[in-house]
């Protein structure tokens, strides 16, 4: 997953002034406490290459406007972003995702779930979701889609996101439930006697939690804002308009646990662990931005999780610089500053869930921003391991620690992480 920075190519800056000015036409989305006692230390290779050259080999493949994505171990409120590249929404919608949805589950005994794709009643056991869409059979605005048709038959790339809270906490099942339902409250009045609505909202622009219309992603951010507070929005969509799909993606509160990018498909594991990450401490040997330019800004980037790129690169990882400014630090506005070399104590925590039988990465970037010059990168932090590798040597056995100050040249890192199955 790469970090969303307000750089902007031409194609973005030039199709998102074109939705901004036609938008009235378009038819549209308690910290844990760190235990030094319990650290040991994690004797590992640390890797600083380049994506690229880490990530997993990708096949190549032919768009079919389909996808093969399961609802195997999926559960009630997690959010589903889709898309398909180089079609009309890709270049429509800013970022890589054009639609999103939340998973409802399965159609319980006595309920009764309307297909808007089909017009029926759905069948009791069928996998569905609720979501926001405008459509001349569907109906225009909030309803229920079967998963086949809503997500299978939808789009080539496809990513399933669970959701944590702030402290690392899973959701219980009635607060995945009490999501599922705020969204659903939400349905009012039908089309041709089915109940769609409220309306699709042609105002991607801005969000709101209760109003009489919603875009696609707007929905989905509004349940969870409602019920639990959680604000999904990174603020990484250009301008930092709205709230897209891409926005959900890229929350330090979501993480990846299935999905279909290109020709690879993974589906979400029955075991499912937590990777808690505390970054201690940061001594900066070197200064980027010395005098006469004034004190750096730091900031602090987490890439960490699942350790599987899309079929263009992109880190599936949960990045965690985000929500807001986009960079972590020590002040609302996400820095701290810092004039000539000298250690940090960040002290910060970042969480992400990963599958059992993916790769997955621990992945810190010191950040040094200011005034005068553009965002530098100081050498990256990473570990990288196969699946039976930290299943075997760190899950569920307690904290471990690069130790203390490993010098990478420019700076030196102090890094401890837990893996731990929640799920």
């Amino acid at each position: 997953m790469i970090m969303k920075r307000k750089m902007l190519n031409f194609r973005t800056m030039y199709l998102t002034s074109v939705v901004a000015i036609f938008t009235c036409i378009m038819i549209f989305s308690i910290v844990p406490i760190y235990t030094a006692s319990a650290t040991s230390t994690a004797e590992l290779e640390v890797d600083n290459t380049a994506e690229g050259v880490i990530s997993e080999p990708i096949a190549a493949f032919a768009s079919d406007g389909v996808n093969y994505v399961s609802t195997a171990n999926l559960l009630p409120g997690d959010i589903v972003v889709l898309g398909t590249d180089g079609t009309f929404f890709d270049y429509l919608i800013p970022g890589k995702y054009s639609h999103s949805e939340l998973y409802c589950g399965v159609v319980q005994s006595g309920e009764q779930i309307w297909d808007r794709d089909s017009h029926s009643w759905m069948a009791v056991g069928t996998p569905y979701v609720i979501h926001s869409t405008k459509s001349d059979n569907a109906g225009n605005g909030v309803g229920y889609s079967k998963w086949t048709e809503a997500v299978n038959n939808h789009a080539d790339n496809i990513l399933v996101l669970r959701i944590l809270k702030a402290n690392g906490a899973t959701l219980t099942a009635s607060e995945r439930q009490a999501v599922v339902n705020s969204a659903k409250s939400r349905l009012s009045g039908g089309f041709d006697g089915y109940p769609i609505g409220p309306a699709y909202d042609i105002n991607w622009l801005s969000q709101q939690e209760w109003g009489d219309s919603y875009y696609c992603s707007e929905l989905c951010w509004a349940a969870y804002k409602s019920v639990l507070g959680l604000d999904l929005d990174s603020n990484t969509s250009p301008f930092g308009i709205g709230v897209s799909p891409d926005d959900l993606w890229h929350s330090q509160f979501t993480s990846v646990v299935a999905g279909e990018c290109g020709s690879s498909t993974f589906n979400a594991h029955a075991d499912i662990v937590r990777v808690s990450v505390f970054v201690d401490e940061m001594y900066y040997d070197d200064d980027y931005d010395p005098w006469p330019k004034g004190a750096g800004e730091m900031y602090l980037i987490s890439r960490s999780g699942l350790g599987k790129s899309d079929q263009n690169g992109n880190m599936l990882a949960t990045e965690q610089g985000a929500p807001g400014c986009g960079k972590i630090g020590n002040t609302p506005d996400g820095y701290v500053s810092r004039d000539g070399a000298g250690a940090v104590d960040w002290n910060k925590y970042f969480y992400a869930l990963c599958g059992w039988d993916q790769y997955m990465r621990i992945r810190v970037e010191a950040w040094e921003d200011d005034d005068v010059d553009s965002d530098d990168q100081y050498p990256v932090w990473q570990w990288y391991w196969a699946p039976g590798t930290w299943q075997s040597s760190y899950a569920n056995k307690g904290w471990f620690t690069s130790g203390s100050r490993i010098d990478l040249g420019a700076c030196r890192y102090t890094v401890q992480f837990k893996i731990e199955t929640v799920y």
